[in-house]
């Protein structure tokens, strides 16, 4: 009788054991909020900055308000490529970019949502 005792006993504590180890698989560690973080990537552009580029300005000109471009063309040498992207621990990625082309050396078209979000702000 004190064996069926033991055995009932450890029978009910596999079974509670399997129960939670299924539940914390199940969970999906919800309950621990494991932090991340944010990723900002690339050049950084004020409004402030993207007002004062315009059509006409030489290659040094831009470069000396915008900074180096990160992405860097190696088959247009024409076209400057500014580009950033913000990443939220737990949200949507926002990308943003600006394309410079140039014709002999000038400034002919700017394109791009980071120049049509800030101009004139």
């Amino acid at each position: 009788m004190m064996c069926a005792t033991t055995f009932m006993g450890r029978q009910t504590m596999r079974k509670l054991l399997g129960a939670f180890t299924l539940l914390l698989a199940l969970s999906g560690c919800s309950f621990l909020h494991i932090h991340k973080m944010d990723i900002e990537q690339g050049n950084v552009i004020t409004p402030e900055m993207a007002n004062k580029i315009h059509v006409g300005m030489s290659k040094d000109q831009v470069k000396e308000i915008l900074g180096n471009p990160i992405l860097v063309n190696v088959f247009d040498n024409n076209r400057i490529d500014y580009v950033y992207t913000y990443k939220p621990g737990y949200g949507q990625i926002d990308e943003r970019y600006m394309t410079l082309l140039f014709s002999h050396g000038r400034l002919v078209h700017i394109r791009g949502n980071m120049y049509s979000e800030f101009i004139n702000k």
